[in-house]
Parts: structure tokens; C-alpha cells; sequence
């Protein structure tokens, strides 16, 4: 498996040994372009369970490589029936499914047996404490580490797109006059950027 000396190497064949970047730079490159991968959806191989058990208190902290929470109360054999009024996301607290709603929907739901994320803290609130010693399980996506010179990408596959997407990137900052307008090019770039980031937060909103 590829490591991060590896893709940096074979980035600098795809160069042509032309780029101007540190070491350095080029691990920050090449990292740049691996989170992008990441955050594009919510792949399978990113998929985590979390279990762990209530402590008396109205939350609790979530993983620390926690991105959000998956889909985990329909079925995807269609012919089974579902309440379609079930949350397709929710936490199981001693067995029994807790919706997760929208933070700001969160005071509609007071004493009642439902949760929300606070997505600046990285907590799960509950709308209800419930017991001390409460096992509770859930799916999320995590955050793999950056990649390192000895690390590998945790894609299964296609670990040649980090090195191509370096290239990119590489050669629109090396090619053009840095003196030159160049808008249209980082307003793409942008744009790409802000479709990655309003797919997370969409994670957060349509519960």
C-alpha cells in the first residue's frame, strides 16, 4: 500500500521534478487533496460504530474523530416496511432508538427522549437526561489522521487520484504569473470547496 512518500514521489514523476514546494509543502499538498476526497460523501469505508454508556449528564462527548452521524433507522431492502415518520438518524439507548433533531429545533423537544448535536463542541445533548449507565450505540463517519511519510490513505482504492489531484493544483499555482489575475481559476476552486462544505453541514440540517 502507498504510503506518503510514495505519492509524493510519484507526484514529482507527474511533474516532472518542476515544482517549486518544500517537503513540507508538498505533505500540506498532498493532505489538502486527501481530505477533499474525504468529505466528497459519506464512503463505506469511513463508516464507524460508537458505543458507550450515559453518565448522568445531559450529554456526551463525542468521538474525537466524529464527523457526523449516518442513516440508521430505515432499511435498504425496500420491500420491508418502515414508519416513514421514523428519523433515519438516531442514537439506541438501551435498546430503544432516540431521534436526533436539529439544534435549532432543540427547545421543541424538551423532556422529551430525543437528542441534538452542538456541532461547536462536539457534544450530544439530551432533551431528556436519562440514567446513569445506559449503554448507547450509533453509526458516524469519521476523520482519518493526515497522511504522513510512513501512513497510507485509508481509501481502498484509487489512491492515484491524490497524486493526479496534486498535479492540479500544483500546476495552477506554478504555471500562471503569480502577478496575473487568475479569478476564474480560484473562484472554481472555491466553489468546489464550499459544495464539499455545505454537504457536511447538510449532515447536520436534514435529520
Amino acid at each position: 500500500m502507498a504510503t506518503g512518500t510514495d505519492l509524493i514521489l510519484s507526484f514529482e514523476l507527474y511533474v516532472d521534478d518542476s515544482t517549486e514546494l518544500s517537503t513540507e509543502e508538498e505533505f500540506a499538498l498532498l493532505n489538502k487533496i486527501y481530505r477533499k476526497v474525504l468529505i466528497n460523501r459519506p464512503w463505506e469505508f469511513l463508516k464507524k460504530s460508537w458505543d458507550t454508556t450515559t453518565d448522568g449528564n445531559n450529554y456526551l462527548a463525542l468521538p474525537s474523530d466524529f464527523s457526523y452521524f449516518l442513516e440508521n433507522q430505515n432499511y435498504s431492502d425496500n420491500s420491508i416496511g418502515t414508519d416513514i415518520a421514523q428519523s433515519p438518524k438516531a442514537i439506541i439507548v438501551n435498546g430503544n432508538p432516540w431521534k436526533i433533531v436539529n439544534w435549532s429545533d432543540r427547545r421543541q423537544y424538551e423532556n422529551n427522549n430525543v437528542c441534538y448535536i452542538d456541532a461547536r463542541t462536539l457534544r450530544l445533548y439530551f432533551a431528556n437526561t436519562p440514567a446513569s449507565g445506559l449503554t448507547v450505540s450509533a453509526d458516524y463517519i469519521y476523520k482519518p489522521d493526515d497522511i504522513t511519510s510512513t501512513t497510507s490513505p485509508v481509501l481502498p482504492i484509487a489512491h492515484e487520484m491524490i497524486y493526479h489531484g496534486m498535479a492540479v493544483d500544483d500546476m495552477i499555482t506554478q504555471i500562471f504569473d503569480k502577478a496575473r489575475s487568475y479569478a476564474p481559476e480560484n473562484q472554481a476552486k472555491y466553489d468546489s470547496y464550499m459544495r464539499d462544505l455545505a454537504y457536511h453541514n447538510s449532515q447536520f440540517i436534514n435529520l
